[in-house]
């Protein structure tokens, strides 16, 4: 799947357009096919590291909180959501 990737803290330009392994969903997880994202001010904040001495995530990371898309694959403990939804 392609993903916009960030490989370290910075400006727009650690943004990379990558093609990346498609997740699978752990058990409390779903699995979202994108069909529409925004950008808001906390990813750009994100990606400069504004929140890195709060965050555990690790590089590389996929930015992005605001999505819609339909339902893929859900988790064994995910029963509220299921494929297609």
């Amino acid at each position: 799947m392609k993903a916009i990737v960030i490989h370290e803290f910075g400006g727009p330009e650690v943004l990379k357009y990558e093609d990346v392994p498609r997740p699978e969903p752990k058990e409390n997880e779903i699995l979202i096919r994108v069909i529409a994202a925004g950008v808001n001010p906390v990813d750009g904040m994100v990606r400069a590291g504004m929140f890195a001495k709060y965050s555990q995530n690790a590089f590389p990371m996929i930015p992005g909180y605001d999505v819609a898309g339909i339902v893929e694959n859900t988790g064994a403990k995910m029963d509220k959501y299921k494929p297609g939804d």
